[in-house]
């Protein structure tokens, strides 16, 4: 019996791993073409790319512009819509999409110059806060993190800058987005450089990171608020969250491994389910706006592409 008992605790482990297999983004997969590269109907695309200050990490840099009616471009003025992973998040944007929509922004994609959908190494510095002492400590899977602050100081002075050149932007309708460390990043960002953007969509952001580090800048941010330091009711703020049934039995009955070298694998599991909404109500009569959505039916990975297009509904509205 007990034998028995040993091989289908087994398999349950298999099936468990296949399953979370499936839920994650596969960093590995090739970006092949996207819609920068074979045309759309609704815009045209400028690109560039650009090295960090300290020329570790390398950025693609595609600007999607709406066509418009000729002699009407110097008339316009954009809203503006950052995505970052942008390779990834590049490959998902079709004009199926953009026709659904009443209104197009410019869209900034900002990506890595690799031929993959994600640069692991470089979004885990970029995208992960520092702590509170300022300190980079190293992502759950040892990868070197904390330039979250050293990014959108970048993407500001450097990235915007040269955006600009390209077309007229509202700058009060500007908007960045992010997925898993990407909506990590909007959150920092929100919490820490509110002034860069009116509005901030965080898709699955990763809670988690650092034992719940964001939550504690969070905290910082309320008391800042609090005290006049920033201004009330001047940002605006959705959170997307998938909602998979199984999924999140699978880490509520994956036991606790101090062996895994992987801590994100055991940390997930001290997060609340619902930490995303319960942020929310927290920061509602702080905002100017506030929208929480669950998916159903929605694991980690596949939010990536689900939360696009109402990210674009939430920056054009």
């Amino acid at each position: 019996m007990k034998k028995l008992e040993k091989i289908i605790v087994f398999l349950f482990i298999c099936l468990s791993l296949v399953g979370e297999t499936f839920a994650q983004p596969d960093l590995s997969k090739p970006l092949g073409k996207t819609i920068a590269d074979t045309g759309s109907k609704f815009y045209r695309f400028e690109k560039f790319d650009m090295d960090s200050n300290d020329g570790k990490r390398h950025y693609k840099i595609t600007v999607g512009i709406p066509k418009t009616v000729k002699g009407e471009e110097s008339e316009k003025v954009y809203p503006v819509f950052y995505m970052l992973d942008g390779n990834a998040a590049l490959a998902v944007l079709n004009d199926d999409l953009f026709s659904r929509l009443e209104s197009l922004p410019v869209i900034v994609a900002i990506g890595y110059q690799t031929d993959l959908r994600f640069d692991v190494q470089s979004r885990a510095f970029d995208y992960t806060p520092s702590n509170l002492d300022g300190s980079e400590p190293n992502d759950e899977r040892g990868r070197k993190g904390g330039g979250a602050d050293i990014f959108a100081t970048f993407i500001e002075t450097k990235i915007k800058p040269k955006v600009e050149s390209f077309a007229r932007i509202d700058k009060q309708r500007q908007t960045l987005w992010g997925h898993s460390y990407g909506g990590l990043f909007v959150l920092n960002t929100l919490f820490k450089h509110n002034e860069m953007f009116q509005n901030y969509v965080a898709a699955e952001p990763s809670f988690w990171w650092q034992d719940g580090l964001i939550l504690k800048i969070e905290t910082k941010f309320t008391e800042q608020i609090a005290k006049k330091e920033i201004v009330k009711n001047k940002s605006s703020l959705a959170v997307l969250i998938g909602k998979s049934t199984a999924a999140e039995r699978r880490n509520k009955e994956r036991p606790v491994d101090s062996s895994v070298k992987d801590r994100s694998v055991n940390v997930r599991r001290s997060v609340s389910p619902s930490v995303a909404e319960d942020m929310i109500k927290r920061l509602s009569p702080l905002l100017k706006k506030t929208e929480f959505r669950a998916f159903d039916g929605i694991s980690h990975g596949p939010m990536l592409p689900t939360s696009l297009e109402p990210a674009l509904r939430f920056c054009i509205q």
